[in-house]
């Protein structure tokens, strides 16, 4: 019988499945599999001696030693049927004994690595059999000294030790407590970067050639001059009927139908900077942090923005339809007042002047309004930084939780 073995979810859901006298489970926390092969034996052998222990801590599940649905799960098992459930913080070895079968092994965390291949030994089966066959595995049999054992079949020759230790001097490894610092903040804090598209059309700019609106400046200016024109500018007052946001959230009446109001560019604008600062923390010189604890929320808020931007995208594109002849006659006339002082070789009629006007609005690309919101994670780079780590500090951690994540001044 082997002693050493890749021990995995398959081989502890068997020995789980067969135990019949007594089950004690010891691990950092279970999978989905392991959990539910648990809650199975605690309900078809109620006579079962059992003893549960786990780490089961937040850090457990994000390191990927729990699935923290499965452990939801099985503490419900549990508890309705008067078994507790142990804790023991820190725990990282793995052991199982069912009835007189004992495995010992070390339990993978699959933010790392990914599960141990059947070739690649993990643990150990203890009974009375294997404990005796112990030396022989290991190779130290006195019996049978020339005898392999079931690990350290291949030698570690000096130019294997060589290679790795000059890949890892090529492309050094970051310093672990800085690895571990940003993994913890990242847990906590995102960078976030936004984008509103296509809320700012009382600002779209119309191109329109530099000799014809600045035909009244010198020759030799008139190619360094750029010229646009924003035909909206003046409808930045104009009110668009929308949905009411409070704190992010459509509002409704007592009846439930949402309630409306005449909204401007500026205040529809204003919605957006209510919800960023509720919940995007400014780090002056380093960009803006969302807690993670706050992502639903504030993506629930952006979904809600979203669909009263583009209600009033939409009415403003209609309403501005209404009066789009007086806009082109307005842009004309600017252009032809202006062009009345240039050289007779530059001046053009207003037939030709309406025509380009009406081409440079035609141009206009009809943007599609969106939010569009980036989240990154704090890197190694950042917490390796004295100067962010201290405006971290100074804008969301006070000083001590710095010091228990294990950061050192």
């Amino acid at each position: 019988m082997q002693v050493f073995r890749s021990i995995q979810d398959e081989a502890l859901v068997r020995s789980i499945a067969g135990a019949t006298r007594r089950l004690v489970f010891v691990a950092p926390g279970v999978s989905a599999a392991v959990g539910k092969a648990l809650e199975n034996r605690l309900a078809q052998a109620p006579g079962l001696q059992i003893m549960i222990v786990l780490d089961a801590g937040e850090e457990t599940c994000r390191l990927g030693y729990c699935d923290a649905p499965s452990l939801e799960t099985l503490s419900r098992s549990a508890a309705a049927r008067g078994i507790p459930i142990r804790q023991q913080p820190g725990i990282r070895i793995g052991l199982l004994m069912a009835d007189d079968e004992i495995l010992v092994w070390t339990p993978t965390p699959l933010m790392f690595e990914a599960p141990r291949g059947s070739d690649e030994p993990n643990g150990l089966l203890l009974t009375q059999e294997t404990l005796q066959r112990l030396p022989e595995a290991l190779g130290v049999d006195p019996e049978h000294p020339e005898a392999d054992g079931e690990i350290g079949a291949e030698p570690l020759h000096p130019e294997n030790v060589a290679a790795v230790v000059e890949a890892i001097k090529a492309v050094p490894p970051a310093p672990f407590d800085l690895s571990r610092l940003s993994r913890v903040f990242s847990s906590k804090f995102q960078f976030i970067e936004t984008v509103l598209r296509g809320a700012e059309l009382t600002k779209r700019e119309m191109r329109l050639d530099s000799l014809i609106v600045n035909s009244d400046a010198p020759e030799e200016l008139q190619p360094l001059l750029h010229t646009t024109v924003q035909p909206f500018n003046t409808d930045a007052d104009k009110a668009i009927e929308v949905p009411v946001l409070v704190n992010g959230e459509q509002a409704f009446n007592r009846a439930g139908n949402p309630l409306t109001t005449p909204t401007t560019q500026t205040e529809l604008r204003g919605y957006w900077t209510k919800l960023t600062d509720r919940y995007i923390i400014n780090l002056p010189g380093f960009g803006k942090i969302i807690r993670q604890a706050d992502k639903a929320k504030f993506e629930e808020g952006k979904a809600a923005f979203e669909s009263v931007l583009k209600a009033w995208v939409q009415g403003f594109q209609e309403l501005v339809k209404g009066d789009h002849e007086q806009r082109v006659q307005r842009v004309v006339t600017l252009v032809e007042q202006r062009m009345q002082r240039a050289s007779g070789r530059q001046k053009l009629t207003r037939e030709q002047i309406e025509k380009l006007v009406r081409k440079g609005l035609d141009n206009l690309r009809v943007i599609e309004p969106s939010v569009k919101v980036v989240y990154k994670n704090i890197t190694v780079e950042s917490t390796r930084d004295s100067e962010f780590l201290e405006v971290l500090r100074k804008a969301v951690y006070p000083v001590f939780l710095l010091g228990q994540l294990g950061h050192s001044r």
